[in-house]
Parts: structure tokens; C-alpha cells; sequence
């Protein structure tokens, strides 16, 4: 018994790793998507935007949360949660750095619907992560680990604008959003996808084989009989 509480509170390199991705993914997603919250005010009096046309920015950018959501959550069951989560980094990332040469009101929304996509499709993709390689008893506190990262990346947005806004400008602001994708590089060297994924996925490559299988034991019987 004690061997077993010691091995549930003891974290495997692979799980240190998920973590520290997880609590790093959710700290720069929250930090990219704050950007536009500091930026608006020098957005609108930059590109002359009406009251209406900057609150829909905000919007386009949930909405696109939505369907990332739901389009990774789905692409992650069917290729691994590392790589989605992976591919979902390097979108919000892209498409925050990709403000920097926005000039119209048009190109930011497409931009902040990418980024919304990519920052939708990281979070739930991370909490399956955490979901699949703890213990459940450890799942809520790791959730919450993960969670404080994003308040970590809110302060560092505040921090980065204040500093980067007056002296640079709000284009600027946005390029430093570049900055996740190096943290992809670590995520697919280090973390794995975890045992129960890989069984889930082994089932179910065996249970189509057995179908196939099956399928064309039937045919040759069939064939079999038309011959006679």
C-alpha cells in the first residue's frame, strides 16, 4: 500500500514534461490572446475603428475558440494528443505573430479567428493530456498547476505591453506572440503520448483488422459456393 501512494505522488519524467508543456502552453496562449485586450485602445485609434468593428474582434476570436475546440478535439483522437497539441501551439502562435503586419480591420479579423482556432484547440487538447497521464486522484490538482500558468501568462502580458506599447507600438506587441512555437520544439522531443491512448489506439487497429479479416473470410465463403 504505501509503495503505491509513493508511486501516485511521484511524477515519471514523462509527466513532468506533460505539465511543465501544459502549464507553458496555457501560460503564452493566455498571453497571446491578452495582447489584444492591452493593444485595443491604440488598435482603434491607429486603424480608426468604430465601437462595433473592435468589440466583433473579440468575438471572431471566440468564436474561432469554438471551432478549434471541437475540430482538435476530434483531430486529437485520431492522431495523439502531442501532436495536436503541438500543431495547436504553432497556430495561435503564427497567427498572433501575423497581427504585427495587420493594417486593416479585415486582416485582423482573419487573424484573430486562426488564433482563436489555435487557442481553443491547445486547451482542451492539454487537459486531455493531463487527463490521460495522471492518476485520478492528481488530475485536479495538475489542472490547477496547468490553470496557474495561465494566470502566470496574463501578468507576463500586462508586463510586455506596458513595456512594449509606448516605446514600440501595438504592431510590435504582437510579434513577441512568435514566441510559443519554440516550445513546440520541446513538446514533440520530450512528451509522449500515454499508455492508455496507445492501448485505446492498438484496440482499435486490431478490432479493424478483425473486420477486415472477417470481411473476407466471407467473401471467399461466398465465393466458394457460387463456384460450386
Amino acid at each position: 500500500m504505501d509503495t503505491m501512494v509513493k508511486h501516485r505522488h511521484s511524477l515519471s519524467k514523462n509527466q513532468k514534461w506533460v505539465i511543465a508543456s501544459t502549464s507553458s502552453g496555457f501560460a503564452l496562449e493566455n498571453m497571446d490572446v491578452l495582447f489584444l485586450s492591452f493593444a485595443m485602445s491604440s488598435m482603434i485609434a491607429d486603424l480608426h475603428l468604430s465601437g462595433g468593428a473592435a468589440g466583433f474582434i473579440s468575438t471572431i476570436t471566440n468564436l474561432g475558440m469554438l471551432v478549434g475546440g471541437i475540430a482538435f478535439g476530434i483531430l486529437g483522437d485520431k492522431i495523439g494528443r502531442v501532436k495536436t497539441f503541438s500543431h495547436t501551439v504553432i497556430i495561435f502562435a503564427i497567427a498572433t505573430a501575423l497581427m504585427a503586419f495587420a493594417n486593416n480591420i479585415y486582416m485582423i479579423y482573419g487573424l484573430r479567428f486562426l488564433a482563436g482556432i489555435g487557442a481553443g484547440g491547445e486547451y482542451g487538447v492539454g487537459i486531455a493530456l493531463i487527463a490521460e497521464n495522471f492518476h485520478k486522484e492528481q488530475i485536479g490538482k495538475m489542472t490547477s498547476v496547468a490553470a496557474i500558468g495561465g494566470q502566470i501568462g496574463a501578468i507576463l502580458a500586462a508586463l510586455i505591453a506596458a513595456w512594449i506599447i509606448p516605446t514600440a507600438g501595438w504592431h510590435m506587441l504582437f510579434l513577441v506572440g512568435i514566441i510559443p512555437v519554440v516550445l513546440t520544439i520541446f513538446i514533440r522531443k520530450h512528451v509522449h503520448e500515454s499508455e492508455q491512448f496507445l492501448e485505446a489506439k492498438a484496440s482499435e487497429k486490431n478490432s479493424l483488422l478483425s473486420d477486415v479479416a472477417k470481411k473476407c473470410s466471407l467473401r471467399l465463403v461466398l465465393l466458394g459456393k457460387h463456384s460450386a
